[in-house]
């Protein structure tokens, strides 16, 4: 039954159209030879019937087709409406941004994640430059996207930062796909924004707990080097205090003057203790206005014992004022203990540092200069790069981490040297301009 209708429904119009023929057809002979006895006419009859049949037979024709047409086009815009209906849903149900923007970067469209991760509503971003919605900080990077000439690039791929409605910035990775003509001019942009501010953060969380390590395993290196020097700063006052505590036994009668020199030798040695914890500790960063000059001293104090074993002399030409400085006394410290150390072991034994500083504009200068064996100008170009090291058992990281606490601090590191005279650190730092012009007033 089913196929019998099947068939109806496509032949309709030449079923209908063939039923109206025969109709026709005996209607015309009833007429004219029954009603009007009009003898029989081969040529007359026959040309009716053909063209009538012709006619009718197009027509059915031509509406069965039309309806297979329409039945089809029916079913094809059904189908292109659910296709469009699953792929606005896809478009706007995904956690990236998607968008397109004209030849001059406005954008033209955009899904609702968009407002999810800016918290600019799409009215008040269709038509504006995606350049405007970067974060200021990173706009040199956007005022590049939009340069290509059709010859560079056909897609980018950038890690950028864009503004927030509410403030602040999220990171997104950018990736925009450039269409062209056939002249090779910009039609249009599509592209994708993706919300990698979590990775980011977490990249910068764990390169700050790498730096903080290797700063801990330099402080921990140089305590191991200078335990001898350390050992020897201890053991001069013990001796000390127990030749004083021998000499009140056998006096058997407490001596004012001996009492204060044993207290003096203990506290000479809570001082190293201290100064010694204090370097051995992990320090949380603490950025705050300190003396420069005074740090140095502190540095030479820790120092001198091992200079002295290595017959090192360290002359500290100190600036009649104060330096201020904002930063992390702890991690200039570390600084400089790395630098005279190994300009200590440059000398081997029997030598000179010299440090001097000097201020010139908003800045001070720390000279560490020495009387070791120098560099090359070859090896002078990798100094500071990870690994790289001239010493048999040194790991590469000491000034590796020096360069990057100077750069933290805003400042930066000169070297200079020569083969067989030796070598100059120069150490540039921002002063803190506030400290300074009160102590100059005053």
């Amino acid at each position: 039954m089913n196929g019998v209708d099947a068939m109806f429904g496509k032949f309709t119009g030449r079923i209908v159209a063939t039923t109206f023929f025969v109709f026709a057809v005996t209607l015309w002979n009833s007429i004219f030879y029954g009603y009007y006895n009009y003898h029989f006419n081969m040529l007359l009859d026959l040309s009716y019937t053909i063209i009538l049949a012709a006619i009718v037979w197009w027509i059915a024709s031509y509406y069965d087709h039309s309806k297979f047409l329409l039945k089809n086009l029916t079913i094809s815009e059904e189908k292109y409406k659910k296709l469009l209906d699953e792929t606005n849903y896809v478009f706007n149900n995904l956690n990236q941004v998607v968008y397109q923007t004209d030849n001059c970067g406005n954008f033209i469209m955009l899904n609702p994640t968009w407002e999810n991760l800016t918290g600019f509503t799409f009215d008040e971003s269709i038509g504006v430059q995606l350049q405007s919605f970067v974060y200021h900080e990173d706009q040199f990077i956007a005022d590049n996207i939009y340069n290509n000439n059709g010859t560079s690039h056909m897609s980018i791929r950038k890690e950028i930062r864009f503004r927030k409605n509410s403030g602040g910035f999220v990171w997104v990775e950018l990736n925009m796909k450039y269409n062209y003509d056939v002249h090779n001019n910009l039609l249009s942009t599509v592209g994708t924004l993706t919300d990698i501010t979590e990775r980011k953060f977490s990249e910068q969380e764990l390169l700050q707990l790498n730096e903080d390590l290797t700063i801990q395993s330099e402080k921990l290196s140089v305590i191991a080097q200078l335990s001898a020097a350390i050992a020897h700063e201890v053991r001069n006052p013990l001796t000390s205090i127990s030749g004083f505590l021998q000499l009140l036994k056998e006096r058997k009668e407490l001596d004012l003057e001996y009492i204060r020199i044993i207290f003096s030798e203990i506290e000479r040695i809570e001082l190293v203790l201290g100064e010694l914890l204090m370097l051995s500790k992990p320090q949380s960063v603490s950025f705050q206005t300190f003396d420069i000059l005074k740090t140095i001293d502190y540095v030479v104090a820790l120092l001198i014992s091992k200079a002295n074993m290595d017959n090192v002399e360290i002359n500290n030409h100190k600036s009649a004022e104060p330096l201020w400085i904002y930063g992390d006394e702890n991690q200039l410290k570390q600084v400089l203990i790395n630098i005279l150390k190994n300009a200590m072991e440059s000398i081997g034994y029997n030598g000179k540092i010299e440090i001097v500083q000097c201020q010139s504009n908003n800045f001070v200068s720390l000279y560490i200069k020495d009387t070791g064996c120098g560099i090359s100008e070859e090896l002078l170009t990798k100094i500071g790069q990870p690994f790289y090291t001239t010493k048999e058992k040194g790991t590469g990281l000491g000034l590796t981490t020096c360069f990057k606490i100077i750069e933290n601090h805003k400042g930066k590191i000169h070297i200079s040297s020569q083969l067989g005279i030796g070598t100059t650190f120069e150490i540039i730092l921002p002063i803190n301009e506030m400290i300074m012009s009160n102590v100059n007033h005053a």
